[in-house]
């Protein structure tokens, strides 16, 4: 094998093994917490009431979207 085909190749491994490291510490989003509201969530249109404006636990105005709820946030 020619010297420059391992280099390319150690190169796509390094970018490759780079991607994986800054996808593996990206900060994911919090569980939803394990209690009696949140067990059987099925319609993000319940978390508005208690996470929307004037709400108990409203969301920052940095938080992306707010439509989607279910799909970053897990249950617990």
């Amino acid at each position: 094998m020619k010297k420059r085909n391992i280099l390319f190749i150690a190169v796509i491994v390094a970018v490759v093994g780079f991607l994986f490291f800054l996808s593996s510490t990206a900060k994911k989003p919090p569980l939803m917490p394990p209690d009696a509201i949140h067990k059987n969530l099925a319609d993000t249109r319940a978390c508005a009431p208690c996470h929307g404006p004037g709400g108990s636990s409203p969301l920052k105005k940095e938080h992306p979207p707010k439509r989607h709820c279910l799909k970053c946030h897990k249950p617990g």
